[in-house]
Formats: C-alpha cells, structure tokens, sequence
C-alpha cells in the first residue's frame, strides 16, 4: 500500500499546527474581543430595560400629576402642582430623549401650553414630537395640533404645512379627513378655490362617510354659490 496518503495528511496536519501556533495570539485576541461583545450586548440590553422601566414610572407619575393639576381648583396649589409636573417633564427629555415616555413628555407639555393658550410654545413641542417620532401614533395628532396653534398664531403657511405633512405620511391615519378638510379651508382662505375643491373632492372620493366630507360638501356648494369654482 502507498504511503504518499498518510505522509500528505501529516504534512498537512504539520502545517496546520504550525500555523494555529504562530495564530494563536489572533486567535486569542479574536476570541477576547467576541466575548467582550456579547457582554458589552447584554449590559446595553440591560440598561436599555433599565431606562425603559424607570422612564415608564416616571411617566405614569407625570399623567397622574396632569390629571391633579387639571382637577385642582386653588390657585396656588395647581401652580405648585404646575411646577412640579414641568419639572417632571423636563427631566424625562433630558434623561430618556428616545424612549416612549419622551413622546408622552413633549405631548404633555403642549398640552400644557395649548391649555394656556402660549400658541408658540404648542407648536414648538407638537413639532418636535412629530420630527423625533415619526413613527410614533402621536405623530399624525401632533401635527394636527402643531396645525391648529400656528392658525392661532395667524400663521396659515406653517399650519398649512403641518397638514400637509399628515396627508403626505399618515394615509391611514384617522385624523387624515380632517387634516385634508384643514388644507381644503385654509386654501379657500388664500384665494385658491381650485386647489381647495381637488381636496375637498379628495376627501369625497376616499373618505365618503367621515363627517368632514360632509362640511367639505358644503363648502363645495358654497364655493360653486359665490362662483368662485365653476357648476
């Protein structure tokens, strides 16, 4: 029997040992760095969990705070009440900006301001719900609020652009028909009766049984009245 077989699977087992020798730092080092990862993983998961209990605490502390301060009925202890809960809010943005309960936070404190009727700072923190959470089901009611404070404000272009961007990424939304019916009154109140009937059509075609198409009918009939669109 040939021994050419066996003397080339020494040769190669040689080879190998002596390459795994010279490797064996690499290799070492290789292994080192891929536990690290999986521990470094685990500790990031944990303190990802970590902050997503704490934030969720904290938020239920800051609905419970709202809830007492909209109930409360002496000034001075809703005022302290008040503080309390801005504070709250303030320290959930600066401590937890990524999780849920931010979203809750911002959303709070343009209630806040709405409720007060301060239009800028509505605006403002409805905007930045909506821009650091777009995915967030809040989105879409943020921009329709950040919409309805700048039109308190008198600032139909950026209202305007606020509904604009729940009809451009919030088709599903349940608030689509009356961001689109929003579009639809603020260009009849810029003169263009054209672009106001293609949303109010828009309204009639994909949203048939919301009540705003039924307010959008009337408008039609009132613009065809005032003969601004045609019969």
């Amino acid at each position: 029997m040939s021994t050419a077989q066996p003397e080339a699977k020494t040769r190669f087992l040689d080879r190998l040992t002596a390459i795994l020798q010279k490797s064996r730092l690499a290799l070492l080092i290789l292994l080192i760095a891929i536990l690290a990862g999986i521990i470094a993983y685990f500790v990031w998961t944990e303190i990802q969990n970590a902050a997503r209990e704490k934030s969720a605490l904290w938020a239920e502390k800051a609905q419970k705070l709202e809830q007492q301060w909209v109930a409360e009925t002496d000034t001075a202890k809703k005022q302290s009440l008040e503080k309390e809960l801005t504070d709250l809010l303030a320290r959930i943005l600066s401590r937890y900006p990524r999780q849920y309960a931010a979203q809750r936070a911002y959303l709070q404190q343009a209630d806040l301001a709405y409720r007060a009727k301060d239009w800028g700072k509505a605006a403002e923190n409805y905007q930045a719900l909506a821009s650091r959470f777009p995915r967030s089901y809040l989105a879409p009611l943020a921009l329709l609020y950040a919409g309805v404070s700048s039109e308190e404000l008198g600032d139909a272009k950026q209202a305007l652009s606020s509904y604009q961007r729940v009809r451009e990424r919030y088709r599903d939304s349940y608030l689509l028909p009356r961001a689109l019916f929003s579009i639809g009154r603020l260009l009849e109140t810029e003169g263009d009766s054209a672009g106001a009937l293609k949303v109010y059509n828009e309204l009639e075609d994909d949203h048939p049984d919301s009540n705003w198409t039924k307010v959008a009918r009337n408008r039609i009939l009132g613009l065809k009245t005032e003969g601004k669109i045609p019969e």
